[in-house]
């Protein structure tokens, strides 16, 4: 177990640093100091199929973060759908059987994107309500001990009240969130391509944004930027998609 003190001031400098980079940023590179992981990310959301933005302490995580969320499965959306921790020995294990799409998209993506193995995914909640996940990243196989899982649930617990205090305002004040305006990436425009999808194919939002993972998967692209092509009228889905 590392030292709780030291992961208590490593996270306040996190909360209390200069607005740039953004909350969740410093906090993700906050986690990789202070736990022993070598990336972090953190994903709001409100369901598994609306996420408000995805914040991370390298490309790698943000990646990974992105194709599961494109994918509709992984450690990370486990976690946020169970409101338990999920542990990963491997992601890229033969025998991790959980993700299968995830894992043959990882398999096939070449050494950068496979090069974060371990993984442990935290919910963000308060009680009942979640708000999203912290997903703590190694590039070897591993799992964290007892000790190491204690680290981890103060430092989810500090990114909690941080990013729900961060939202906080007393009335009369304009809550000072920029890095909510415009996160690095947008779910806004994940949703306004499944409210086209569901006008252009008459179907309900889960399947409108199955068929947008779909579509992402089969040309081998990330959700974000087919969603984009979707608002933008560069894509449009017809009976032959459904």
């Amino acid at each position: 177990m590392a030292d709780l003190t030291r992961i208590a001031q490593i996270m306040a400098e996190a909360v209390n640093g200069p607005g740039s980079p953004a909350l969740p940023e410093r906090l993700c590179a906050a986690c990789v100091e202070a736990l022993a992981v070598e990336a972090a990310a953190i994903t709001l959301m409100a369901d598994t199929g609306h996420r408000a933005g995805v914040w991370a302490s390298d490309d790698r995580a943000r990646r990974l973060e992105e194709r599961q969320f494109s994918l509709g499965e992984g450690p990370g959306v486990d976690a946020f759908r169970t409101r338990r921790a999920v542990l990963v020995l491997d992601l890229l294990a033969p025998e991790e059987l959980r993700w299968p799409v995830l894992g043959a998209a990882l398999a096939s993506s070449g050494p950068g994107d496979g090069s974060l193995r371990g993984a442990c995914a935290v919910p963000l909640h308060l009680g009942a309500s979640g708000i999203g996940v912290l997903s703590l990243y190694r590039t070897a196989p591993g799992l964290p001990d007892n000790g190491q899982r204690a680290d981890i649930e103060v430092a989810a617990t500090t990114v909690t009240l941080a990013i729900v205090g961060s939202l906080a305002s007393a009335p009369g004040e304009v809550p000072a969130r920029p890095w909510l305006e415009d996160p690095p990436l947008n779910g806004v425009e994940v949703d306004q391509a499944v409210g086209m999808v569901m006008a252009q194919l008459s179907l309900p939002a889960p399947e409108a944004l199955d068929r947008l993972r779909a579509y992402a998967f089969a040309h081998d692209r990330e959700i974000d930027a087919v969603a984009r092509e979707v608002v933008r009228r560069r894509l449009r889905f017809t009976e032959e998609d459904r």
